[in-house]
């Protein structure tokens, strides 16, 4: 981890205020939102049942094995297919769509979060519905990744701006990389040895190994096959499928380098979906 960069509950807190300001705003909770299988007010319900329910694991209330024993398991089950049914599973229970309902819960959600948080050490692992053990810091920057995600996502519907800050887009990076050797494809990187330098533009730079269907993240400084030099916010919406990777090429906000540039286009393909 980063200290520079480590996400913090205040953060989170900052984020889903946002997001709830945006839902005050939603007059129709039916509205359809752009690329996805959701309306607003159910994506505004998944966004505060899982941070619900990670206030919930990280304070030790609920534990993440009762939404997990009912999930489907087995060999090659990754953590964002487990991630993707753990979302299904706990939006058909929670039946609240109205968004300036939803806007207060989430703002509640995000202190109850900061409350539990406080009580955990900063490298306790607390297993999550993903499959994974996460420390606080990584969950409350993948809970800030969902809020802004998202929350473009309830924007676009909306049809109304919605910037990305840069300190958040770096603190989401952080949490993404902390976890991504947990997300690699192992068949795809099966006999690969490629290792990428990844540099964010304002922020800090990281080393991404990947060894035979494994891979390690570490700070940027051992050599690399293949450099990626990007703008933080192009990369987190280009990872979480909001922004095509060639858009973002053609706009310089992705730049490959190295002795091997070419291996660039292949570095999403190594990772399963989130």
């Amino acid at each position: 981890m980063f200290p520079d960069f480590t996400t913090t509950p205040e953060d989170l807190r900052r984020a889903a205020a946002r997001t709830a300001a945006l839902l005050r705003t939603v007059p129709e909770p039916g509205a359809p939102v752009p690329g996805l299988a959701w309306t607003i007010g159910e994506t505004a319900a998944h966004l505060v049942v899982e941070l619900q329910h990670y206030a919930g694991f990280a304070g030790g209330e609920l534990d993440a094995r009762t939404v997990l024993d009912v999930l489907p398991t087995g060999p090659g089950v990754t953590p964002g297919e487990l991630n993707a049914a753990a979302n299904a599973h706990l939006l058909a229970g929670f039946p609240e769509r109205d968004p300036k309902v939803l806007a207060d819960l989430l703002e509640s959600a995000a202190a109850d979060f900061g409350a539990a948080a406080g009580r955990r050490r900063p490298d306790e692992p607390v297993l999550t519905t993903n499959g994974l053990h996460m420390t606080v810091p990584v969950m409350a920057a993948t809970l800030l990744g969902e809020q802004v995600v998202h929350g473009l996502d309830i924007a676009r519907a909306r049809r109304t701006p919605w910037p990305v800050d840069r300190r958040d887009a770096l603190l989401i990076v952080e949490g993404v990389l902390a976890m991504a050797p947990e997300y690699v494809d192992r068949k795809r990187a099966a006999g690969m040895h490629i290792a990428y330098e990844l540099r964010f533009r304002g922020g800090p730079g990281y080393r991404f190994a990947v060894d035979d269907g494994t891979a390690v993240v570490t700070p940027a400084g051992a050599r690399a096959d293949c450099r990626i030099t990007a703008d933080p916010a192009a990369f987190v919406l280009m990872g979480y499928g909001r922004v095509g990777q060639w858009g973002q090429v053609l706009r310089g906000r992705i730049v490959a380098g190295g002795r091997k540039p070419w291996l660039a286009s292949a570095f999403g393909s190594l990772l399963t979906p989130v």
